[in-house]
């Protein structure tokens, strides 16, 4: 493992850790998709509505599985980099015993709350019965999305892409297998969606849990005496994990505030259209995701192996290997946004019409995205948790707030997409104003994972 990660050629090395987590992440996304082709063409636009009113407490579920998982992840690289395997399955019992208490505080508090957060989002007598359904059936079984979400990581920084992959890619195609059974066949509408969701999760934890425990795992192993969670473990964990929690929470709070601009400039129709739009994106970000999951556990080894010069050759490949992934991206984006918006659209030309021109706003500058991606993946995996956590929400919160306020007085709807790519160019200018200095000072490169 030491002669991979410190040895092989950067460009061929995140390749050889990428390509199976963007593989991993893009068939997700493609679940994401095919779930909302589903729903809009089985069930119609009011129906796509309510499940995109569903989204900010699906992210909150993700933005927990992120805490402790990438936080983790990371831990568990730089531990692995220090040659300290002993530290490193101290943390992996963390994760699972965090994992399992934060899945039964969530799902208690969630299902007692749930219709007041449905209308907090955004929901409406017609569209609250469809996210009601899907939620009640899937917030119960959340525990095992937590576990299968979370744990992924540790699987890459142990040494074996490849299977997070296959683990990853299991689950998604039994979701895509079971969504039409449970839809037209069963015919339980959007409940059997969330059922079909739950089934495949129980699945993939199942997995990762066996992986773990019959000495499959390279480097790891899960032991019983290490799930109970301690402080002084957590911590640096929770620390690093804060920058994608932070991302996450503050993607939540954007999608409410989203949501009642849309449904103010738009109604439900606009809000149909921010789903398909949302989709979309994530079409293109997952691979960008997958590319920040496979260069996180290299920089964070090479980072504990004090491999100054490997780490910076490392982030510059990877800022170029976004860029490809997200021109790309962009062009598809203006060339056939039309035909990818129709297809979420049961023969409903104005949705249609309002989703490309939203479309092409919202990821006019997706390569800017890229960018801002990784430069945040980089302090994270280097556990600078402040620099990290400052870049997510500049992008999210900070700048993109005021301007989903201003932007929709002076120009309606429009003033809804714009807010977007505003956010992403200012965001990416200070990210690589940060990294710039950043790296030139790096000769007084010293590890400071114990002090965050």
């Amino acid at each position: 493992m030491r002669d991979l990660f410190t040895k092989t050629n950067p460009w061929s090395l995140l390749l050889k850790y990428s390509i199976p987590a963007v593989i991993a992440t893009s068939v997700q996304a493609l679940y994401n998709i095919v779930d909302r082709i589903y729903i809009g063409k089985g069930l119609g636009t009011e129906a796509l509505a309510g499940i995109t009113l569903t989204f900010p407490i699906f992210i909150l579920s993700i933005a927990i599985a992120v805490l402790v998982g990438n936080g983790s992840s990371s831990i568990i690289s730089i531990r692995l980099g220090e040659g300290n395997k002993a530290q490193a399955e101290h943390t992996l019992g963390n994760v699972f015993g965090l994992f399992i208490i934060a899945g039964i505080t969530v799902t208690t508090l969630s299902i007692t709350f749930l219709k007041p957060l449905l209308y907090l989002v955004g929901a409406t007598d017609i569209t609250m019965p469809y996210a009601y359904n899907y939620l009640i059936w899937f917030l119960p079984f959340i525990t095992s999305d937590f576990l299968a979400m979370g744990t992924n990581g540790s699987i890459r920084s142990e040494g074996n892409p490849n299977l997070a992959m296959k683990i990853a890619v299991t689950g998604t195609l039994m979701n895509i297998i079971l969504d039409p059974i449970f839809l037209f066949v069963f015919k339980l509408g959007v409940q059997g969606v969330a059922i079909a969701t739950s089934i495949s999760r129980l699945v993939t934890m199942s997995i990762v849990l066996y992986h773990f425990t019959k000495g499959n795992s390279r480097h790891l192993t899960l032991y019983r005496k290490y799930i109970l969670p301690k402080w002084h473990i957590i911590k640096p964990m929770l620390a690093i994990g804060l920058s994608p929690f932070s991302m996450n929470l503050a993607t939540t709070l954007v999608a409410v505030f989203s949501n009642r601009a849309l449904l103010t400039h738009g109604g439900s129709i606009a809000i149909g259209a921010f789903g398909a739009i949302q989709s979309i994106f994530v079409m293109f970000e997952t691979p960008l995701r997958g590319l920040m999951m496979g260069t996180q556990p290299v920089i964070g080894y090479n980072y504990g192996a004090k491999l100054h010069d490997r780490v910076i050759a490392l982030l510059k490949a990877s800022y170029v290997y976004s860029l490809v992934i997200s021109i790309i991206g962009l062009f598809i984006v203006f060339i056939f946004g039309e035909n990818l918006i129709g297809m979420f659209s049961k023969s409903d030309p104005e949705l249609v019409k309002m989703g490309t021109n939203g479309l092409k706003i919202y990821l006019a500058v997706l390569p800017l995205v890229g960018i801002h991606m990784m430069t945040a993946m980089y302090y994270q995996a280097i556990g600078k948790a402040k620099q990290a956590i400052t870049l997510n929400l500049l992008r999210k919160v900070i700048i993109f707030l005021p301007a989903l306020f201003i932007l929709p007085k002076f120009f309606g709807l429009d003033g809804v997409w714009f807010s977007t790519p505003i956010a992403d160019s200012l965001a990416c200018a200070i990210a690589i104003s940060m990294v710039y200095y950043e790296l030139k000072s790096y000769n007084k490169f010293q590890p400071v994972i114990g002090n965050v």
